[in-house]
């Protein structure tokens, strides 16, 4: 009997422990989310179940987040060599463009090795030395011959209807009028 009342004792012992570690993680866990407090012992915690969607989620959060920022660097894709176009202003145009084909006056031409180059008297009283390949007056005039006594000039243009045609200018040395010397 005695050994029956000791076993008892102790059974009612281990049922109130356990009855104190239930009610305390119960009441422990209620307020604080998952947090365990300080005093509690560990093995008394909330456990959940691992997810694959929880563990991807924490995997996220624990690594590092980089991003790039590219003030004050040069893009490593744009090229290193850049051509820039000049918007075409009225200033801004080279002089044997400011000015219409018939404005300026054939003044000599010089010819040897080299080929034939012309001298042009611009409306500006300025002097210029032009080639086969130069581009003249405002609608881009290509000089395609020079001979002798002449420059021919090609211009393109488009018509009323929008076709691109061609139209042939040849600049000739002036000739002296009479009772002019």
């Amino acid at each position: 009997m005695k050994h029956r009342n000791q076993r008892k004792k102790r059974n009612n012992l281990i049922n109130s422990v356990l009855l104190f570690l239930v009610l305390w993680s119960v009441v422990g866990c209620s307020g604080q989310g998952n947090k365990p407090t300080p005093s509690a012992p560990a093995a008394v915690t909330k456990i959940q179940p691992i997810t694959q969607a929880t563990a991807t989620v924490t995997e996220a959060k624990t690594e590092p987040v980089y991003t790039y920022n590219p003030v004050g660097r040069r893009d490593p894709f744009a090229p290193l060599i850049t051509f820039e176009e000049k918007k075409a202003k009225a200033g801004a145009r080279p002089p044997l463009e400011r000015y219409n084909i018939p404005e300026f006056k054939l003044t000599g031409i010089v010819w040897g090795g080299f080929g034939y180059n012309a001298m042009l008297e611009g409306p500006d009283g300025k002097g210029y030395f032009v080639r086969v390949g130069t581009i003249i007056g405002p609608n881009k005039g290509v000089i395609k011959k020079i001979t002798k006594d002449a420059m021919m000039i090609e211009e393109k243009y488009k018509n009323f209807s929008g076709e691109i045609q061609r139209k042939e200018i040849t600049v000739e040395f002036r000739k002296k009028q009479e009772g002019i010397q």
